[in-house]
């Protein structure tokens, strides 16, 4: 089962909050293990959130699509009634202008429904790069954030390892006075 990359996030923020503490120092010892299932998981679960935006984008062409059926729809039933109206012959003149109200008004309906529907599906796929952006980000100021925490801790494991061996050792050897 995918897991979203918040969550992961979530997951890493908690193994460094329960992480225990070196004595006497704000460091932390992390389980390495650990934090690298937790950066394979969030390596594994990118693609499900570029399908997503792939999602958005084929919703888009049919949102387009549906708006193009409803239009020749909407203009093929005005041509219709408009051959209906004009084969009565006492009423061909004003049959013939409201065929052409009807088409008129067909054609500007079919025009706004198409527009609606290119700026609705140009605003959700906006939205999804937005949000895409919006994740990688996060993404990558979190794992930089972590990756960073985790340098400093092994950085001061070892100058702690560095002085502890040279106070052993200054220990052991017999001063020379």
């Amino acid at each position: 089962m995918a897991m979203k990359i918040e969550d992961i996030l979530k997951q890493m923020d908690q193994l460094l909050d329960e992480a225990s503490s070196f004595p006497f120092t704000n460091k932390k010892q992390i389980d390495a293990e650990q934090m690298r299932e937790y950066i394979d998981t969030l390596r594994y679960n990118m693609p499900a959130e570029l399908q997503k935006a792939k999602d958005t984008e084929e919703n888009k062409k049919k949102i387009i699509a549906d708006a193009n059926a409803q239009a020749e729809d909407l203009v093929n039933r005005a041509k219709e009634k408009a051959k209906q109206i004009t084969s009565e012959s006492e009423l061909v003149k004003m049959a013939q202008a409201q065929a052409d109200e009807i088409m008129a008004n067909a054609n500007s309906e079919a025009e706004e429904t198409i527009k609606a529907a290119n700026i609705k599906a140009e605003q959700i796929v906006m939205d999804a790069i937005d949000k895409d952006t919006q994740i990688r980000k996060m993404l990558a100021d979190d794992l930089d954030k972590t990756l960073t925490n985790a340098e400093n801790v092994l950085t001061q494991n070892l100058e702690d390892v560095q002085r502890t061996k040279a106070a052993v050792l200054s220990i052991a050897s017999p001063k020379n006075n």
